[in-house]
């Protein structure tokens, strides 16, 4: 079965010394803001695309008619302090207005993807104090489980 490169967040930050997880449902509560947003990838940082069922949701997405535009996924709870979370993701039309994607990012996307996109181009991989400065306060915002994958995505 496929597997996507990049976890969903959880509803919580996850505690390195509790002995158990807490319960949670099989299936995540995505939340969404119905705000514009221009849609952010990088050149070979991977991500992972679903399309979504027809439904009201993605009817009124599509007859919006504006497939340049996004919309960013939330998962409440997924920071330390349990507030609405950073965007791991968005939902956007496709470019022929047929059917609506929920593309999946490393999460808190918006303060990671320029900051790659500064390595590669600005520093040509040679990082500079403020900009392992900035990097590490990306890191704290986000979860410990998405080191892996980041990592992999980095390498």
């Amino acid at each position: 079965f496929a597997v996507g490169f990049w976890p969903l967040p959880e509803a919580f930050w996850p505690d390195v010394s509790a002995h158990t997880l807490p319960q949670r449902s099989a299936h995540p509560t995505l939340k969404f803001t119905c705000t514009n947003q221009e849609p952010m990838v990088i050149e070979n940082l991977p991500f992972d695309k679903y399309e979504l069922e027809p439904s009201p949701l993605t009817l009124f997405i599509l007859g919006r008619k504006q497939p340049n535009f996004c919309w960013q996924v939330f998962i409440q709870g997924s920071t330390k302090n349990g507030d609405t979370g950073h965007p791991f993701g968005y939902l956007k039309a496709s470019t022929n207005l047929l059917t609506v994607n929920l593309f999946v990012l490393p999460y808190n996307y918006p303060m990671l993807l320029p900051l790659l996109d500064d390595l590669f181009k600005a520093h040509r991989l040679k990082p500079t104090n403020e900009w392992r400065t900035q990097f590490h306060n990306y890191l704290r915002t986000m979860p410990t489980y998405y080191a892996g994958p980041l990592r992999r995505a980095l390498s």
